[in-house]
């Protein structure tokens, strides 16, 4: 993203102007000579009628956006974090299609292992520990996520109950040495190893987000409070299903730092480029804005927060912020005019420059439209967010940002501005 931010400012500082040079003064004239088409006139007297909008409607535009803003905020924390790279394809698509009809076939199509590990002097066919583990397979296999649980202990049988440890540890061990010369015994190398020190528990699963996996984990922990395990012994989680688990979190957490640490630096260098702490943080305000909408909107559908919009929450920062600047700094320009006060001074940004705005966010908002026909649901997410935050930043700019300024300015000259 970085390095086609530059090569594109790069184009359009070199090729662009060289190529209006070349088309020479003739070709240049006949265009700006031509006749304003009606899409032309139709855009133009829509932005003028947002800058009208904007500063004689100037308290219920800012009553309005704080409404809807404040509304939006409490529902940011219904968004949950959740991930299924299943639910990336569409509903209906063949991926989906398959999976569900094999998880209605079988135990469940997700998987998900339990490492249990001897730490200490004794294995695992210790009474005890094969009690404890028994015991752990029953409870998930009660859980309905859970299709269906395997363990040593399958293959063992049920744990011998004489009252004497070291007899009823041999005949586990008995019982196991058994299993693996049966015709399945190359079954219990994935199950146990041969010195019976670490052992797998494996479980199939129906569904395979991160809250199912999460409600394993809980579940366990919470077995495992009331039933813990004896000493020297460890249980540690595993599989694909727990891997997408974890990654998503330190995703979103290393997301959200980059979130926080991206927002402090644009605020900087807005504030740098405008040598003001006003208009840096004015700046910021459609941004925040927009981000508020969009993930509060989404909040109020239910979207979780998975890894399409836990890597766009940085990329809107950037996008979001372009309209902003460009109409700040013409606001700036205007209003250092001394015959003009504010009002004027904000009403004449909406023409060519307000219509340059419109246009710039209209052709980036159709473009990523064209991702809405994908059947790759981050794809969709992408195309629809990304569409989104144009067509908002681009309505707080040119409509948010006019009436803070004019609650402010209240028409005074705009020499002051600064």
């Amino acid at each position: 993203m970085a390095v086609g931010v530059f090569i594109a400012w790069l184009t359009t500082m070199i090729f662009v102007p060289a190529f209006v040079v070349a088309l020479g003064e003739t070709s240049l004239n006949r265009i700006a000579s031509g006749n304003t088409t009606s899409s032309e006139r139709v855009l133009a007297w829509c932005v003028r009628g947002m800058g009208q909008l904007a500063t004689r409607r100037t308290y219920l535009l800012l009553g309005l956006f704080i409404v809807v803003a404040g509304a939006s905020v409490p529902v940011l924390t219904q968004i949950q974090i959740n991930d299924n790279p299943v639910r990336w394809f569409k509903s209906g698509s063949e991926i989906r299609v398959a999976i569900e009809e094999l998880n209605e076939t079988f135990p469940g199509v997700y998987n998900a292992n339990l490492i249990v590990e001897a730490t200490g002097l004794e294995d695992l066919t210790d009474p005890l520990i094969a009690a404890s583990v028994a015991g752990l397979q029953q409870t998930l296999e009660r859980n309905s996520v859970v299709g269906d649980t395997t363990s040593y202990m399958d293959m063992a049988g049920p744990v011998p109950d004489s009252g004497d440890i070291k007899r009823d540890q041999m005949a586990i061990k008995r019982a196991l040495d058994s299993a693996a010369e049966s015709p399945n015994g190359h079954l219990l190398g994935g199950l146990i190893t041969s010195e019976y020190r670490k052992a797998n528990i494996q479980l199939l699963m129906k569904e395979g987000d991160n809250q199912a996996m999460q409600e394993l984990v809980d579940l366990t922990e919470a077995h495992l409070a009331d039933n813990p395990l004896p000493a020297g012994f460890d249980i540690a989680w595993g599989g694909e299903t727990y891997l997408n688990l974890v990654w998503q979190y330190k995703m979103v957490s290393g997301m959200f730092k980059a979130f926080l640490s991206t927002f402090g630096v644009v605020l900087a260098l807005v504030i740098l480029l405008f040598r003001s702490l006003r208009w840096g943080l004015l700046a910021m305000v459609p941004m925040s804005v927009s981000i508020v909408l969009v993930y509060g909107t989404m909040g109020f559908m239910g979207r979780n927060y998975d890894m399409p919009l836990a890597v766009l929450s940085t990329l809107v920062l950037g996008i979001s912020i372009d309209f902003a600047i460009h109409f700040l700094q013409r606001c700036r320009e205007q209003m250092k005019v001394a015959v003009m006060n504010s009002i004027e001074a904000i009403e004449r940004i909406f023409e060519k420059p307000g219509r340059a705005i419109a246009r710039n966010a209209l052709i980036v908002a159709l473009g990523f439209v064209l991702m809405f026909f994908s059947f790759l649901g981050p794809y969709l997410v992408v195309g629809t967010l990304m569409a989104s935050i144009m067509v908002i930043s681009f309505l707080t700019s040119l409509l948010l940002l006019p009436a803070v300024i004019a609650f402010f300015t209240k028409g005074k000259p705009g020499r002051g501005s600064t």
